[in-house]
């Protein structure tokens, strides 16, 4: 089951971050002493309003997975969005035959079915090494995106351009594989 890090202070998640090279460009003290952490170099999340980035502050939560667990499985009702923090991830999709994706740079994201209609999980996500992610729980993303509109569109287009990215690699992985496929025969 995974470790949840979510009541961590907030002096252990700006070490956490500096550690993988996610700068924390700014802490905000609150007036019980307290504080909120806010991530500028994940690119989903770059250079958005202060008031949006310190909402989104206070839903992430620190989870930690050993080696070969499940995140979530394809066709999983999809609730939340994931940002690797350290480790690796295998996105797995199957139907009639599989395709796999690795997530393991640190500030990539995963789940991005979440903030999608149909809200289905299109891959099962499944550790190869211990693994740490920040979970941010989809409806509350999305209430944020209705106080912040315009980051909302910002967020919405970078996550079109992840998806982007990965299609293209599929087709090219695909075209690679029917090329290999279509060697003539002369024998």
């Amino acid at each position: 089951p995974p470790q949840k890090g979510g009541d961590r202070s907030l002096e252990n998640g700006v070490s956490l971050l500096h550690k993988v090279s996610l700068n924390v460009v700014e802490t905000i003290e609150e007036s019980e002493g307290g504080g909120i952490m806010v991530i500028e170099e994940v690119q989903l999340f770059r250079q958005l309003s202060t008031d949006f980035m310190r909402e989104l502050g206070n839903t992430i939560q620190e989870e930690s997975y050993p080696a070969n667990h499940t995140v979530f499985n394809q066709g999983d009702a999809a609730d939340s969005l994931y940002i690797l923090v350290g480790g690796g991830i295998n996105l797995v999709v199957r139907d009639k035959g599989s395709m796999n994706f690795m997530v393991e740079i640190p500030g990539e994201v995963f789940g991005w079915s979440s903030l999608v209609e149909a809200k289905k999980y299109t891959a099962s996500a499944v550790t190869y090494s211990p693994t740490r992610v920040m979970k941010i729980n989809t409806a509350r993303l999305e209430h944020i995106f209705e106080r912040h509109p315009r980051d909302a569109y910002v967020v919405m287009r970078r996550l079109a351009g992840v998806v982007g990215k990965r299609l293209m690699n599929t087709y090219r992985d695909l075209m690679r594989l029917r090329s290999d496929d279509s060697t003539p025969s002369y024998g």
